[in-house]
């Protein structure tokens, strides 16, 4: 009886030192890619994922001379459209744009600035002019299976009967998309 017991140990021993001569060991790589309920902002170029706008354009309303009498007027980059397009994947039903005072607005006015002297400008919705950008309201935006919605902005500068003087007059404003 013992001598069948030695031969199982050996045969156990050779059959494990055969099985790791040949053993392979495999496992598992799992592949990964997150994407969030969110949208992109574009402005003629590439897009900026997320929450940032980095730079959604420039509201460039030209050279003027110290006086005017009619608005003057722009749009984003100039472009036709004046737009900011966003789009949104399928679990985005909406969004809402902000855009605040910028950094010279006095709460209820735009402000152009040269540093000491103002010019009021507005936003609005339209090349018209007849929709506005309100200070700090929201506007809600539809969204519609994979489309890019188009965020139009255009900008006036109130006419000025009265001498400014020479300089260059900017602002910052900061546009929020919320969904």
């Amino acid at each position: 009886m013992k001598g069948r017991r030695w031969t199982i140990v050996a045969l156990g021993s050779l059959c494990l030192l055969a099985d790791d001569a040949q053993a392979a060991i495999s496992g598992q790589i799992q592949a990964r890619l997150v994407i969030t309920a969110s949208c992109q902002v574009t402005n003629g170029g590439s897009g900026s994922a997320g929450g940032a706008l980095n730079s959604p354009g420039v509201l460039d309303f030209g050279q003027q001379g110290p006086t005017w009498v009619n608005p003057i007027k722009a749009s984003l980059d100039n472009s036709a459209d004046g737009q900011v397009q966003v789009a949104c994947n399928p679990s985005v039903t909406g969004f809402t744009v902000t855009i605040n005072g910028g950094l010279n607005g006095d709460g209820s006015t735009r402000r152009l600035s040269n540093g000491r002297q103002t010019i009021p400008y507005r936003l609005f919705v339209d090349a018209s002019g007849s929709d506005s950008y309100s200070i700090g309201q929201q506007r809600n935006f539809a969204v519609s299976s994979g489309r890019r919605i188009p965020i139009p902005v255009f900008g006036s500068v109130v006419a000025n009967t009265r001498a400014v003087p020479a300089g260059v007059y900017t602002d910052t404003l900061t546009i929020t998309l919320d969904w």
